[in-house]
């Protein structure tokens, strides 16, 4: 376990207070009532509180190509002491799907192979959970990279992505799924380099009832080849989709394997628990601006003994717009935490990539912020990681506190005998407004569902070995819902 507390410099409280970010204060939440799958709307995929008597969630899809070393899994994780029945219906080609309904026991969890079910480029899967307690996330494999997703909790008719990249025949497929009986029909806007596009090939684009479509948006004639910077927003005229992107990395400076869930919504304020600026390490953060209207967008990064003096980020209508943190001069070395401000409306969307080069090889990992509920408890105290590390992994998890009073961390693990504190790993100091990180080395801590509670409120990123070199992948744990 390794420990990084840095205080946030008073100025610095200040400014976060300035920008609206999260400084209410706690309040006890009202007692559960027992209600139907119900979406955590314009929120990232959050789990129930457990009094829901069905829940679903929405995995976009991984790949399922029967190729040697590629494939997908969905994980489901059962946190409660009860069995938990998942309907779970396979979306691929259209015409495709298949349904199965699985158990998952108490306090264990299942892991499906995507592609024993159906072969297709990406195979989705919607799973309907009889009770709040179970968690869905996706795991994509392949030669390059095995990164994790939460699955989603809501579909929606607009979804935003902020990082694309297609240099040197690099691959950036948007995956579009329609999990409804009726047929969706969507329109595609990209922002580059060379500003805001509306391509005729992407209007009116029919995604087929209960069904998985894929775009190449570099291949050949797709209207975005070599591009170093890619925004998409994806608006539905019929129906509602849900929105990811799988990135294969070739070359600009890039290798590796990414997949992402698309934001559903846009908002004001956009949090990164792990950064890193140092040798061997790049990070750079993609804004994008769908509106019709240009916004000031301020980065403050949190968790450092100085104050980063960072103009407002100008990030022009329909645009994106490329932020360093490595060209910072004042922002030191070493770990830092980051959040993106505007005093707008709800009006950007922030994507982050971090790129490590070990022995001149570079493996990069894609991240989408996370954002305050927008209901309830804005920050969580609770977060759940049900695809977790397969083997030890020293720095998995990047815990951010954004509170301005101390606090402690406990990893808990799923197991045959409940859910039970990991040796090591209880009661672990976080210092006010700072970075912590934390080694999954235990055997209670590998192949199982975890749950990270605090003593306030954190964010929560996993740092899971990708498979190739150094390399990392990073992700977001599943917040508990409001």
């Amino acid at each position: 376990m390794n420990l990084v507390n840095r205080r946030l410099p008073v100025l610095a409280l200040a400014l976060v207070a300035l920008a609206a970010l999260v400084v209410v204060a706690r309040t006890t939440p009202p007692a559960a009532t027992a209600t139907y799958a119900v979406e955590r709307v314009g929120w990232m995929p959050a789990a129930g509180s457990g009094a829901e008597l069905t829940d679903t969630w929405f995995c976009p899809g991984v790949p399922a190509t029967a190729d040697d070393d590629v494939g997908g899994e969905i994980v489901l994780g059962n946190r409660s002491d009860r069995p938990l029945t998942a309907r779970i219906a396979w979306l691929g080609e259209p015409g495709a799907s298949i349904d199965e309904t699985v158990t998952v026991e108490p306090f264990s969890r299942v892991v499906l192979d995507a592609g024993s079910r159906l072969t297709a480029s990406f195979v989705g899967a919607v799973v309907e959970f009889d009770g709040g307690d179970g968690i869905a996330e996706q795991r994509a494999i392949h030669p390059a990279g095995r990164p994790v997703v939460a699955c989603a909790t809501e579909t929606s008719p607009n979804w935003y992505l902020a990082e694309g990249f297609t240099v040197g025949g690099s691959l950036n497929n948007l995956i579009l799924t329609n999990p409804f009986d009726d047929a969706a029909i969507v329109n595609i806007a990209f922002a580059t380099d060379d500003g805001a596009r509306v391509p005729n090939l992407y209007q009116g684009i029919p995604v087929p009832p209960r069904s998985v479509r894929v775009i190449d948006l570099g291949a050949p004639g797709a209207g975005a080849q070599g591009e170093d910077r890619l925004a998409v927003r994806v608006e539905s005229t019929r129906g509602q989709v849900v929105v990811a992107r799988a990135q294969h990395f070739l070359a600009g400076g890039r290798l590796g394997y990414a997949l992402a869930l698309a934001a559903p919504a846009l908002r004001d304020q956009w949090w990164f628990a792990d950064g890193l600026k140092g040798a061997g390490v790049s990070e750079r953060f993609s804004i994008y601006n769908p509106t019709d209207t240009s916004v000031e967008v301020d980065a403050i990064f949190l968790g450092v003994d100085a104050i980063a003096d960072v103009e407002p980020i100008e990030v022009p209508a329909r645009q994106v717009v490329v932020f360093d943190p490595g060209l910072v001069a004042t922002l030191p070395e070493g770990r830092h935490a980051t959040v993106f401000s505007t005093r707008s409306d709800p009006s950007i969307v922030v994507e982050r990539v971090l790129t490590r080069t070990d022995d001149g090889r570079p493996v990069s990992s894609v991240l989408l912020g996370a954002t305050p509920a927008p209901v309830g408890e804005p920050v969580a105290g609770t977060w759940h990681l049900v695809a977790g590390p397969e083997t030890a992994a020293t720095e998995a998890l990047v815990v951010f506190n954004p509170d301005n009073a101390p606090g402690t961390i406990t990893v808990s693990s799923v197991g045959p005998d409940g859910i039970v504190a990991v040796p090591g790993l209880e009661e672990i100091e976080i210092g006010a407004a700072a970075i912590a990180t934390i080694d999954l080395v235990a055997d209670a801590a590998i192949g199982r569902e975890l749950i990270v509670t605090s003593t306030g409120r954190i964010f929560v990123e996993r740092s899971l070995p990708s498979g190739l070199g150094e390399g990392r992948t990073s992700s977001w744990l599943v917040p508990a819902g409001p």
